[in-house]
């Protein structure tokens, strides 16, 4: 067994690290230019607009109160969750939805204060607008400002770094040492416990080796300064995993059991609690209860309201699709929606075949199957619109994956080992595969490939404020109408 450690106090680089800026610093920092950017958007907004309503500046005691109390209420989440650390901003904690949804909620605790304190005489509602406004902007800049120089005192080495011990065999330790080259994420690794593998001998002999390794192994790292320990030996060798806790226990230090290289495919794994068991879990449904209760709501509400607006261009496509050939009006093809449940969809009818079988050939271009107005429902996506009736069922969203035929699904769920996974969330109208060029025709597996890894990032990254702007770009960007056949 061996121990390799980078740096000692005494050192030159040890003398250069006590000058930089701490961890928490740098998080007291973070907070510090947080409040005082609430504060002085409510001291500049509320003197403007008083000064343009009423031609004087007005309080600033008031402003500074109600700035005060939005300040409090913006930052004491991100405080409790310890978000103002240097790891919640390097993991992207701190997006613009976090901020959106916690600055809402200081607003919403204002007007609570407000109203139980019988204080909302202090701010005009003019000057409470413009001071939501102003604040979402300033902080949503300040947050991306934060983490930019989180980078550059990363990248110049004048952030104190986060000291950490690896403990394991030597291939894992050097799979993690690549691993921590890539990116900048504000930890060093000081230390290095190189363990053999398991080998035949003497079980008196073996352990003794290991405790006085472990001892010398404590002794240097307490030295050196270490702040966590992290251990990459697998699970199963449970008596040598509990022989390292306890030697390393006798430290200040965080103690880490490393994921395995199957759990580290599961970027959200954590211990949870279920009952009277406790469980590693792996992963979780896209979205939580009050997710969907949130997107059902909004698929309703944006649904229904369409219908009636769009009733009449509806009874004018339907006309000249009567008009222009013999069939239907609509089209219904099964499809495979939330958790693989089939469902019929509607469309406005654009060819002159209703193919629903084990065999369906995609539009093509020049495709002399498709109509003449189906030309145009097609090229400007308005053959989707019925599907506003699927949405109102529950069986689709406005936003999501699209979704494909049976007979498409059941191709391309053998041939691409994540395509199931399109189905963890309801089929939308639209998507941001969609709105990114990805629809029509797929020739390969590449192009069906790409479309799923942009349906996968819709799942995994969905709010609200997304599907209002993948909805946008459905209506204003060009490649929405890409390869329209």
């Amino acid at each position: 067994m061996s121990v390799r450690f980078d740096s000692y106090p005494g050192s030159d680089e040890a003398r250069a690290t006590r000058a930089r800026l701490g961890r928490t610093s740098f998080a007291v920092a973070a907070f510090t230019v947080e409040v005082a950017t609430i504060l002085v958007v409510a001291l500049t907004v509320g003197a403007a607009y008083h000064l343009a309503a009423y031609g004087d500046v007005g309080s600033f005691q008031s402003y500074l109160a109600v700035g005060g109390i939005a300040a409090f209420a913006y930052t004491m989440p991100f405080v409790f969750r310890e978000e103002y650390s240097v790891q919640s901003y390097l993991e992207g904690h701190r997006e613009f939805g976090r901020t959106f949804f916690v600055w809402n909620t200081a607003f919403l605790s204002l007007a609570v204060v407000g109203f139980l304190t019988k204080s909302t005489d202090l701010a005009s509602r003019g000057m409470l607008v413009l001071f939501y406004c102003g604040g979402l902007a300033a902080l949503t800049a300040t947050a991306v400002l934060t983490r930019s120089a989180l980078l550059s005192l990363i990248a110049s080495h004048r952030l104190t770094a986060r000291r950490i011990m690896l403990v394991g065999p030597e291939d894992e330790i050097r799979h993690v040492q690549s691993e921590f080259a890539l990116r900048p994420t504000g930890i060093r690794i000081v230390a290095t416990q190189t363990l053999p593998a398991p080998a035949p001998g003497e079980t008196a002999d073996r352990d003794a080796t290991l405790a006085r390794t472990l001892e010398t192994a404590v002794e240097k790292a307490r030295l050196i300064g270490v702040d966590d320990v992290v251990l990459l030996v697998e699970w199963s060798r449970t008596a040598l995993i509990q022989n390292i806790i306890a030697a390393f226990s006798l430290m200040p230090v965080a103690i880490h059991l490393g994921a395995s290289s199957l759990l580290g495919r599961f970027s959200e794994a954590r211990v949870s609690r279920l009952d009277v068991l406790t469980a590693l879990s792996l992963t979780a449904p896209p979205l939580g209860p009050l997710q969907v209760a949130a997107k059902r709501t909004f698929d309703i509400v944006m649904a229904a309201l369409a219908i009636i607006l769009l009733a009449p261009l509806f009874s004018a496509i339907a006309a000249g699709i009567k008009l222009t050939s013999p069939g239907p009006v609509f089209f219904r093809q099964r499809r495979r929606g939330y958790n693989n449940c089939e469902f019929r969809i509607w469309k406005f009818r654009t060819m002159t075949t209703l193919d629903d079988g084990p065999h369906i050939e995609q539009a093509r271009v020049d495709d002399a199957r498709v109509t003449v107005i189906g030309r145009y429902l097609r090229r400007f996506n308005l053959d989707e619109l019925p599907q506003l009736l699927n949405v109102l069922k529950g069986e689709m969203s406005l936003v999501g994956p699209r979704p494909h035929a049976v007979a498409h699904d059941q191709i391309y769920e053998k041939r691409i080992l994540s395509y199931p996974r399109r189905l963890n969330m309801k089929p939308g109208i639209t998507g941001w595969a969609q709105v990114n060029g990805f629809r029509g025709r797929t020739e390969t597996d590449e192009a069906m490939r790409a479309r799923v890894e942009y349906d996968l990032h819709y799942i995994d990254n969905w709010s609200i404020l997304f599907d209002l702007y993948i909805l946008a770009l459905t209506v204003l960007s060009p490649k929405a109408f890409r390869n329209a056949h």
